[in-house]
């Protein structure tokens, strides 16, 4: 009944959703097997539930690259960051000429 009214996934924890899509997993397991066609419901939630998950976890892998990147960015000697931004500014000029 959890999975049915489900409405809102804000405010529910990720690890709150992965037992929701294990239960709805479960669900469609258990309707399959007893030949019983699945109640519209059930497949709709579980697609809701499977998609904020990959959405969340996407938002922290994301977050987790930024922070080494800027974790790295720091750890560069002052030649390295004139180098790069160097480069940087020659990527920008070309790409100004050919437009």
């Amino acid at each position: 009944n959890e999975l049915k009214s489900f409405n809102s996934l804000a405010r529910v924890d990720t690890e709150d959703l992965v037992s929701l899509s294990a239960f709805a997993r479960t669900l469609e397991a258990e309707f399959t097997e007893l030949s019983v066609e699945l109640p519209e419901w059930v497949a709709n939630q579980s697609k809701a539930v499977r998609r904020e998950i990959k959405s969340r976890n996407a938002d922290a892998i994301q977050n987790k690259l930024r922070a080494a990147k800027a974790r790295l960015e720091t750890l560069k000697t002052p030649d390295e960051k004139r180098t790069a931004l160097s480069q940087e500014i020659a990527d920008l000029e070309e790409k100004l000429k050919s437009e």
